[in-house]
Parts: structure tokens; sequence; C-alpha cells
């Protein structure tokens, strides 16, 4: 598996893969069966590639990580973490010490991944649009010396 920007061609695929994996986890609870993603810039994303598929992606904002996404059968196998680690170094790089994303509160094997990663709950709040409770999340740098 290797990490990099997504080619010119490939930003389609990625829209298509974050918006599958949006439907599965969310499309039963949140809304309609398709729920829309909006309109990120997915050429600044980090994808994830093993034998030559997309199988999950990662985007940062500033300070956020505003989107991670993983394939469903490619979970659990390590990919979500080195793309989350990806993540947050490309944070620091931008002089960031503190980290924040977003969760659907019930998505709770997503909030158990990022505890397990190092996040911490710094509140909970109610989707600006949707009928659900978030949480946000941080996580404080620390520096690879320790």
């Amino acid at each position: 598996m290797i990490i990099r920007r997504p080619k010119a061609d490939e930003c389609d695929a990625v829209r298509a893969l974050v918006q599958a994996v949006v439907d599965e986890i969310y499309g039963d609870t949140l809304g309609p069966p398709t729920l829309p993603i909006g309109d990120e810039d997915w050429s600044l994303a980090w994808i994830a590639v093993a034998d030559t598929q997309i199988v999950g992606i990662v985007l940062t904002q500033g300070e956020w990580i505003s989107d991670l996404w993983v394939r469903k059968g490619y979970r659990g196998s390590g990919i979500g973490r080195r793309l989350l680690l990806h993540g947050e170094d490309e944070i620091a790089g931008r002089g960031h010490r503190v980290f924040h994303l977003r969760v659907v509160k019930s998505n709770s094997a997503a909030v158990d991944f990022y505890r397990r990663m190092g996040w911490e709950i710094a509140r909970e709040f109610s989707h600006e649009t949707l009928a659900t409770t978030m949480l946000e999340l941080i996580k404080a740098w620390t520096s690879p010396s320790g």
C-alpha cells in the first residue's frame, strides 16, 4: 500500500469512494440513501492505493482532519492509521500544534479508533443541518523526539 496525492484523472474516483463510504455508514441513519458529501477539492487529499485500487483517503485543512475514509474490506488493516498519521504530519508541517476533527457521535467504531490513536473528546454539539450529535476531537502534537 502506498500513500500519494491523486492524479488529475483520479479525483472522480476519490469522490466516488467517499460517497460510497458515507452512504454505507450513514445512509440509513442520517438521511436519504445518498447523503451529499459537498464539493471538496479531492486533488488536495492523500490517497491510499492497494493493488492499483484507491482504498482510502485523508484530507486536511488548516489544523483539521476534514475527511478520513477507508473502503469496506480494508478497514482494520492499518490503512486508516497510516492515513491519519499522514494527515497529522501534514497539519504539524503547517505549524499547528493542536489537531482537530469532527465525527458523528453514533459512529462508535470511528470514535473508538480516534481515541486509540490518542485523540480526546473536546466537545459535543448538534450538527448544523442534520439531526445528529457530533463530537469534536483534539490531539496535541508531540515531536518525534518525545
